[in-house]
């Protein structure tokens, strides 16, 4: 499942949420998000977090706090 999850993040468009990524794999999201907490302890995924500077201009991935709440939590490969 872990490497499903890589490859569904490798064909995105770089930022995902989870509760998308819960859809498209239909995966729960309590069990998707301690999947994805994993990655992230591995260095496999990171977690997106609010700098306050995207809150400014609200763009597409924006992870501002009505965002976050609608999408659930922002992950990305890391650069």
């Amino acid at each position: 499942m872990l490497s499903r999850i890589l490859k569904e993040l490798e064909g995105g468009s770089g930022i995902v949420d989870l509760n998308g990524l819960s859809r498209a794999l239909g995966v729960e999201r309590s069990a998707l998000d301690g999947m994805l907490r994993l990655l992230v302890r591995q260095g496999r995924l990171r977690e997106v977090r609010c700098d306050g500077v995207a809150c400014k201009n609200c763009q597409s991935g924006c992870c501002c706090s009505w965002q976050e709440s609608r999408m659930g939590k922002l992950y990305e490969l890391p650069g």
